[in-house]
């Protein structure tokens, strides 16, 4: 069962990063304790909510997906896990391709800002 960002406990750490095809990106995160989570930023070129981070699911269709106010406590922890992660890690070390790499950069700057 997934737990709300919030109620994990430092360290946390970010166990895996992948995308859907609509552009939708997610994160699965766990703490020390074995509590996990997992968030996602839609991606969807034509969604109401595109660009916005959602916890507790790895897609907004989820129907347990909960939409994170901007400039929350939960987008800050969010947004600095990935972020950190991103800066200690290269694609080649993740397994990541190029390009899906530069769709996670891409889509974590655009953060609550809309097409």
């Amino acid at each position: 069962m997934l737990s709300p960002i919030l109620s994990l406990e430092n360290p946390i750490r970010v166990r895996m990063v992948s995308a859907y095809s609509d552009g939708t990106i997610w994160f699965s995160f766990e703490d020390n304790i074995g509590k996990f989570d997992q968030a996602c930023i839609d991606g969807r070129s034509s969604s109401i909510t595109q660009y916005r981070l959602f916890d507790q699911a790895r897609h907004p269709n989820f129907p347990e997906a909960v939409l994170v106010e901007l400039g929350s406590f939960e987008e800050g922890i969010i947004v600095s896990l990935v972020s950190c992660w991103l800066g200690s890690h290269t694609p080649q070390e993740t397994g990541i391709t190029e390009y899906g790499w530069q769709l996670i950069c891409d889509t974590l700057i655009r953060i609550g800002t809309r097409h």
